[in-house]
């Protein structure tokens, strides 16, 4: 039998027809993935181009602890404050004298201690926004190398290249046995003419 079966010829369609899909999903997929990593690049590149040196909470955040500490820290010292006085006015049943400048300088010191509380909590925001601000620069550089993968060429079009790679193959194979009757024509001839010479 010469030429390519039947078979053959409805596989090499088969991978024809799937080589046409693979590559239209594939044309598919890269427009929907332009679109998710036009997104992805508007959230990382900002962060990342600030470099690891920049503040992790917006000035909103900031405000709204610095807020909470200063609301926070006036509430202790006013509780400190009436306990204080209430301290105060109870030495001796309230008969002992304690002369103003002693009690200037309790309340001197209880006011001190409240501030020193309140620019160690602040300090501590500062260093906490910092600190976010390098765990941010960290996570956008990973985000921009996970893109640099998404979009890499060879990844992408891998099951398109498979596809046309097999139907190739086939219709390689199916040319060759299509042929195969003009080589053994040829095979034949030859072997006839070999024949013709060594009969003369």
């Amino acid at each position: 039998m010469c030429g390519a079966s039947q078979s053959q010829k409805d596989v090499e369609a088969a991978q024809q027809q799937f080589m046409n899909e693979a590559m239209k999903q594939q044309e598919t997929s890269w427009g929907q993935d332009q679109e998710i990593l036009n997104q992805m690049r508007a959230v990382y590149q900002p962060i990342f181009a600030k470099g690891p040196s920049q503040e992790g909470f917006s000035p909103q955040q900031k405000a709204q602890l610095n807020t909470q500490v200063t609301e926070g820290t006036a509430q202790s010292y006013a509780q400190a404050a009436q306990a204080l006085n209430q301290s105060l006015a109870a030495q001796g049943g309230g008969n002992v004298f304690i002369p103003s400048g002693a009690t200037a300088s309790i309340r001197a010191g209880l006011a001190s201690s409240a501030a020193g509380k309140e620019a160690s909590q602040r300090l501590g925001i500062a260093g906490a926004s910092w600190e976010q601000g390098y765990k941010n620069w960290l996570q956008a550089a990973a985000g921009m190398g996970d893109m640099g993968r998404m979009v890499d060429p060879v990844n992408f079009s891998g099951a398109a290249t498979k596809a046309s790679g097999a139907a190739g193959e086939t219709a390689n194979q199916i040319a060759e046995q299509n042929n195969s009757w003009v080589n053994a024509a040829i095979g034949a001839a030859g072997r006839v003419a070999g024949a013709a010479v060594m009969m003369a």
